[in-house]
C-alpha cells in the first residue's frame, strides 16, 4: 500500500490514547492501542493477511522491525490497534499517520485485518469505529487506505459505510517507488527496465 507520511513529531511519538472500555464479558470483543508484546502476533496477522491477499511471501519484515519501527524510535513509523477477544487478538489495523496538502491531518491503514472464524461478527467495524473516533479527538480529516479489487465483500462493507473509491471520484491511480527504484532514482539512474 502506498504511503504519504508526515506529521508534527510530538503527535507522531506519542501512541494512541487506550480505549475506554467496559469490563470484558467472555465474548465481548475489546479495540485498544497496540503494545510491544503485541507484535509477535501482529507479525503473524501480517503472514496470514498476506496469504489471503495471495502474495504469502510478501511481507519482509521481522517482530524486531515492528518493535523498533512502532515503538522504539523517537518519531514511530506507525501505530496500530488490536481486536482482543478472550485473551486473543482476533484482528488489527496498522497505521500511519499522514498529511494532506488539502485536508490537514490524515491517517492511512496499510492494513485492517479479522482472523477468518471471527470475520462477520462487528470486529472490522469495531476497528474503524476506534480509529475514526482517535481521528475526531486529534482533529483528522480523511482516513485512507487501499482494498484489493478481488476483494468484493470488504468492498461491499466499504461503500456501505461511505468510503469512496478513488478510482471513480477523483480518477487516482496508486502508485509505488520500491526499493530499487528508490535507489535508482536517488542515483540519477531514472531509466526504468519492466520488472520481470
Amino acid at each position: 500500500m502506498a504511503e504519504n507520511m508526515s506529521s508534527e513529531p510530538e503527535q507522531q511519538a506519542r501512541p494512541p490514547p487506550e480505549s475506554v472500555q467496559p469490563p470484558e464479558s467472555p465474548g465481548s470483543v475489546t479495540v485498544r492501542a497496540a503494545r510491544v508484546d503485541d507484535m509477535p502476533r501482529i507479525h503473524t496477522l501480517i503472514h496470514e493477511l498476506a496469504a489471503y491477499e495471495g502474495v504469502p511471501d510478501g511481507p519482509r519484515l521481522s517482530v524486531q522491525d515492528l518493535v523498533r519501527d512502532g515503538f522504539e524510535c523517537p518519531s514511530p513509523w506507525f501505530f496500530a490497534v488490536v481486536a482482543e477477544r478472550g485473551g486473543q487478538l482476533v484482528g488489527y489495523a496498522l497505521c500511519n499517520r499522514a498529511y494532506s496538502s488539502w485536508t490537514c491531518r490524515a491517517l492511512y491503514i496499510e492494513d485492517l485485518y479479522v482472523v477468518p472464524d471471527m470475520r462477520r461478527a462487528g470486529i472490522g467495524m469495531k476497528i474503524l469505529q476506534h480509529l475514526c473516533q482517535m481521528s475526531l479527538r486529534e482533529d483528522v480529516h480523511r482516513i485512507d487506505w487501499h482494498v484489493l479489487d478481488s476483494n468484493a465483500p470488504a468492498l461491499a462493507f466499504y461503500d456501505r459505510l461511505g468510503a469512496r473509491d478513488l478510482r471513480r471520484t477523483e480518477r487516482r491511480a496508486a502508485l509505488r517507488l520500491d526499493r530499487h527504484r528508490i535507489e535508482a532514482v536517488a542515483g540519477h539512474r531514472h531509466h526504468h527496465a519492466p520488472p520481470s
